[in-house]
């Protein structure tokens, strides 16, 4: 099994000339906003996704590759909070050989939408969505809260050959920093 490891960090090591690998996958929200809707706070915003050479390589083979946006909250108490909550929202991204097309697969809804042109699904996922945070109006009447958005791929989704050999690798994993917002007590409308 260390031999194993030796191996893939071997792998992943930058080149002799000194530099490492530019080509990595990019992911991040397009300008996010809070915004209410029927009562619950959500985080209003599109998908930028630009994958990497080895994510589209791994689409070319037929694997599923599923973006996450994970919503999280929890209370302001000072120093520690007492609970927190998270939400997933997941997006499948899958490539169908036999029609050459691509498909998107809202998995909170199950529905799908195929396009001709990865450009154009990656289009698609830039398009405002509201991604719900579980935050009610009620919730925020009695304490502050702290909000949390982040990007990145599902490798738990990934087979499970690929998961070990993708623990590190920066083709899979997002470099952007989440986004944080603070709802005081009384900011629901």
């Amino acid at each position: 099994m260390v031999f194993i490891m030796l191996l893939l960090v071997a792998c992943q090591a930058p080149s002799p000339d000194g530099q490492g690998d530019e080509q990595t996958l990019t992911l991040s929200l397009i300008d996010p906003v809070l915004q209410w809707r029927s009562g619950v706070l959500g985080v209003v915003s599109g998908i930028s996704f630009a994958p990497s050479p080895a994510v589209l390589e791994a689409l070319d083979h037929g694997v599923a590759v599923t973006l996450v946006v994970a919503t999280r909250i929890h209370p302001i108490h000072g120093v520690l909070a007492s609970t927190d909550q998270t939400r997933n929202h997941r997006f499948e991204i899958r490539y169908l050989p036999l029609i050459e097309q691509y498909q998107l697969t809202e998995l909170k809804t199950n529905t799908s939408v195929t396009y001709p042109r990865l450009r154009l699904l990656i289009s698609a996922l830039a398009q405002p969505k509201f991604l719900d945070t579980h935050l009610t109006q009620e919730a925020v009447q009695g304490r502050s809260w702290h909000v949390q958005a982040k990007p990145d791929i599902d490798r738990e989704r990934l087979p499970a050959p690929m998961q070990l050999a993708l623990w590190g690798d920066r083709q899979w994993r997002s470099q952007a920093d989440g986004w944080d917002w603070r709802v005081e007590v009384g900011d629901a409308p």
